[in-house]
This record gives structure tokens, sequence and C-alpha cells, in this order.
């Protein structure tokens, strides 16, 4: 976990300074229900938790888990703003062990592109600015120099069902 108290979540968000990196494998995001055994990709996880409506195997990359955000004084949180800027600083921090991680897949999977899946719906309500995998193919761009595309919706796809929505609170008397 990251050291939240470092980090001013009011102040704007810094520019990433660019390095170079050898891009180890193809990568591309697509959230679980859009990737396909026929695709090309190596599937991988970037998530807390296993989903429970996949049926294939998949590899996890941890590393790239939103854990700051799904835990702790975070949980919970509907501000995307605040969540990009604590994911950044989590790619910031953790950039060896995120490189390490891929280098560990290329070398696993040689010559295989991999897909690094979560479950948001991009065409969604709040589109690519609110998914923690387009969050990561951005900062690579920045950070890197690589290009992290989005792979398209195969046909068929259903969109992604609505969150539900707390019910408010009822007033209390006290």
């Amino acid at each position: 976990m990251i050291d939240l108290s470092r980090l001013d979540l009011n102040a704007p968000e810094a520019p990433t300074e660019r390095t170079e990196a050898l891009q180890p494998l193809q990568l591309a995001t697509t959230r679980f229900q859009n990737w396909r055994p026929d695709g090309g990709y190596l599937p991988v996880g970037i998530t807390v938790g296993r989903p429970r409506f996949v049926r294939y195997d998949y590899v996890s990359v941890s590393v790239l888990a939103p854990f700051e955000l799904m835990r702790g004084a975070l949980k919970g949180i509907d501000n995307i703003e605040i969540e990009r800027k604590v994911y950044r600083e989590r790619l910031r921090v953790y950039e060896s062990e995120i490189l390490a991680a891929l280098d560990e897949l290329a070398e696993k999977y040689p010559d295989t592109a991999a897909a690094l899946m979560c479950f948001e719906d991009v065409n969604g309500k709040d589109g690519p600015n609110g998914c923690h995998r387009r969050w990561f193919a951005q900062w690579a761009d920045e950070r890197w120099g690589w290009i992290v595309p989005e792979l398209p919706d195969p046909p068929g796809t259903a969109p992604a069902r609505p969150r539900k929505t707390k019910a408010p609170e009822p007033p209390t008397l006290f």
C-alpha cells in the first residue's frame, strides 16, 4: 500500500516525468466480459478480487490492481479525480515492480500479447476517465512512450449493467 498521508489529494496532478523503458510485450486493455480466447491476447487480470462470472483462466498482475481504492480509508470513494491521483501515485511508487511483472509475463509467454483486464465498461457513463486500466495506459504512454490501446468490444457484447445506487439514509429524529 502506498502512503496516502504524503499525497495531497487537493493539489493538481503532477506531470509525469518521461523516461525510457523497453516495452517487454505488446499490451492492450479490455474488460473481463470482452476477452475472447480466439482474440490472440493472454488474459491478465489487474483487479483486487477475482470476478465470479469469469469461467476462464487468466494471469494476475496484482501490482497493477487499485488496492488503495478498494481497501482502507478510500474504500467506497466516489471521486474520479482523487481515485485517478491515488492510482497514478501507485504506478509511480511501484514502477520497478510493474516493469518486473511485465518482464516476467514476457518471459513466461514469449511472442504473446497481453490484455490487461478489469471490470469497467469504458464506453459507459464515465468513459475511459473512470477506469484504472486506461489510467495505466495513459501513464505508460506519458512515462515510457508505450502505446496501450483499448480493444474494441466484440460483436454481441452486452453493455455493462448499471451500478446500483445506494438507498438514501432515512432521516433520524436525533
